[in-house]
C-alpha cells in the first residue's frame, strides 16, 4: 500500500498507455502490442525493489534488495528497444503505433530512473561519494548488456535462475570473442553511455525543480 500512495502519480501515463493498446485492439482485433503491458509489468519490479530497499532495517536487507534490484533494472531500460517493432500497417496509422511504442519506453526509463534514484541514496551510505558516478555509469553499462541479452539473445532476467549455465556460456562467449561480438560491445557500451547522460539530466532536473520551489 505504501508503493502504492508513493507511486500513484505515474497511474495516469500507465493508463494512457492501456488505454492507447485497447483502443488499437478494438479497432484492429490484433494483439500485436500486447506484449508491451508485460514489459512495463517488468520494469517496475525494480521501482518496488528500490522501494523495499530504501525502507530495509538492516545492511544485509539491503544489499539482497540492491541484488534483486540490479537483476530487473534492466527490464526498465529494455522497453525503449520495443521501437524496433514500429513499421507502416495498413491496420493502424503508424504515428498511432509510434506512440504506443514512444509513451511505454519513456514510461519504462522514467520507472528506471526513479528506482535508481533510492539505490543512489543506499550506495551513498557504503561508498565514498567521488565513486558514485563511476558506480552509477558500470550499472548502466551493465545495463547496456542487459538490454542486448534481452533483445538480441532473448534471455529474461530470471534466467539466472532458470538456466543459469547456457546464460553463462552466451556471457563468456561474448567476452573472449569481443570482436566477433562487436555489435553487443557497441550496444552496450553507446546505450549504457546514453542512459547514465540521460539520467544526469533527470537528476539535475529535480534538483533544480527543489530550488525553484
Amino acid at each position: 500500500m505504501l508503493f502504492y500512495q508513493e507511486y500513484k502519480w505515474l497511474l495516469p501515463m500507465l493508463l494512457f498507455t492501456g488505454l492507447l493498446l485497447i483502443g488499437r485492439i478494438v479497432h484492429t482485433g490484433y494483439h500485436t502490442f500486447l506484449f508491451i503491458p508485460w514489459n512495463l509489468f517488468l520494469a517496475i519490479i525494480p521501482l518496488y525493489m528500490s522501494h523495499r530497499l530504501s525502507r530495509a532495517q538492516s545492511k544485509n536487507a539491503g544489499f539482497l534488495y540492491f541484488g534483486l534490484w540490479l537483476l530487473f533494472f534492466p527490464n526498465s531500460l529494455y522497453i525503449i528497444t520495443d521501437l524496433f517493432h514500429l513499421a507502416e500497417r495498413k491496420s493502424m496509422p503508424q504515428w498511432y503505433d509510434l506512440l504506443i511504442l514512444f509513451s511505454a519506453a519513456l514510461e519504462g526509463i522514467i520507472i528506471g530512473f526513479l528506482s535508481l534514484a533510492d539505490v543512489e541514496q543506499f550506495l551513498a551510505k557504503y561508498v565514498n561519494k567521488i565513486w558514485i558516478p563511476i558506480l552509477i555509469l558500470g550499472i548502466f553499462l551493465l545495463s547496456g548488456y542487459g538490454v542486448y541479452l534481452g533483445r538480441y539473445l532473448r534471455w529474461n532476467s530470471w534466467d539466472i535462475i532458470a538456466d543459469p549455465f547456457a546464460l553463462l556460456i552466451d556471457i563468456v562467449h561474448d567476452i573472449i570473442h569481443p570482436f566477433r561480438n562487436a555489435q553487443c560491445w557497441l550496444l552496450t557500451g553507446i546505450f549504457g553511455t546514453w542512459f547514465f547522460i540521460m539520467y544526469r539530466v533527470f537528476k539535475l532536473f529535480g534538483e533544480r525543480r527543489v530550488r525553484v520551489n
